[in-house]
């Protein structure tokens, strides 16, 4: 039975998962501490990746594809930019470290667990299509 490349199980989804999240983790230090530079480009594609993984982990698990990586890339990317947006809208520059902090300890343990939990939950087996001879 041939594995579909739009699908993740348990494991790969795993060794594909934890590497991005280092990743994640370290470029958000480095643009943190404003060592980072141009680097923010390379942590969004880490982002994207790692909505990618978890929309193929849902396919496994029969779980609707869009919900894992919609929460994920709304809450990473989305939130944050309308944080900043608002900010600079009313002249709280000194005040987006804070907001973005506030915001992170609400959204990261919310990410996570959606991570940890496509990480668990088991998947279904893939669809066994057989070719129909019909004129056999």
């Amino acid at each position: 039975m041939e594995k579909s490349s739009k699908r993740l199980d348990r494991p790969t989804f795993w060794m594909w998962v934890v590497p991005l999240l280092l990743g994640h983790f370290f470029f958000s230090f480095l643009l943190v501490s404003g060592t980072a530079g141009s680097l923010g480009s390379i942590d969004n594609v880490l982002i994207i990746f790692l909505a990618i993984a978890l929309a193929r982990r849902f396919r496994d698990i029969g779980w609707p594809v869009w919900i894992g990586p919609t929460i994920l890339l709304v809450m990473m990317l989305g939130l944050p930019i309308l944080i900043l947006g608002f900010a600079i809208a009313n002249h709280a520059g000194d005040q987006i470290m804070q907001w973005l902090s506030l915001y992170g300890v609400i959204s990261g343990p919310v990410n996570l667990v959606l991570l940890i939990v496509a990480g668990s939950v088991p998947g279904k087996s893939a669809p066994n299509v057989e070719a129909v001879h019909a004129f056999d």
